[in-house]
């Protein structure tokens, strides 16, 4: 017999609706972060923005206490253009707080962007909104050492197990870099 997605969904939003209190990351505008990238001398920084969707599969009943989450999808980034996403991510989903295990950024050239990021999320509807900060780390091609920083926001749904969200920051790298390490 096959379960209706709906008691997962609302599942997940009473736990996550037990975490309304939770502080949340800093939102951190494009401003802020271009003097943070001036402030800590990333030579070349540069904006990035844009947007990813993305799939994810339901959440297991019984819920964990942290759920692994794996994530594929779609952006449009500047610096990337259309691009590939995978992302794995633990969450609690007691306090709505999620960290990456992996963030990868992968352009049609093939060169990846590499990330990490930590955030929080809140009950919203038929799942939860959530914001993040995400730090660039390195890559292959030219983004090889990148850096930078941005600011994630976006909403899942757990009914249709799909988020959507924008990416707002900075990030330096040398666009001339060719070495795939």
């Amino acid at each position: 017999m096959r379960r209706s997605p709906r008691p997962i969904a609302l599942l997940a939003l009473a736990l996550v609706g037990c975490a309304d209190g939770l502080p949340t990351v800093p939102r951190a505008e494009s401003p802020a972060l271009a003097r943070v990238a001036a402030s800590d001398g990333a030579a070349g920084a540069r904006p990035i923005s844009g947007t990813c969707t993305t799939t994810f599969a339901p959440i297991p009943l019984p819920p964990p206490a942290v759920y692994r989450q794996v994530a594929t999808g779609t952006c449009t980034l500047s610096h990337l253009g259309r691009s590939a996403l995978l992302l794995i991510q633990d969450v609690r989903l007691a306090d709505g707080t999620q960290q990456s295990v992996v963030v990868t950024y992968t352009a049609a050239n093939g060169d990846v962007l590499r990330a990490s990021n930590v955030g929080t999320s809140r009950r919203s509807g038929a799942g939860v909104a959530f914001e993040a900060t995400v730090t660039f780390v390195g890559g292959t091609g030219r983004f090889a050492r990148a850096t930078g920083q941005a600011h994630v926001t976006g909403t899942a749904d757990f009914v249709a197990n799909t988020s959507d969200y924008t990416i707002e920051g900075w990030i330096a790298y040398d666009a001339a870099d060719r070495s795939g390490s």
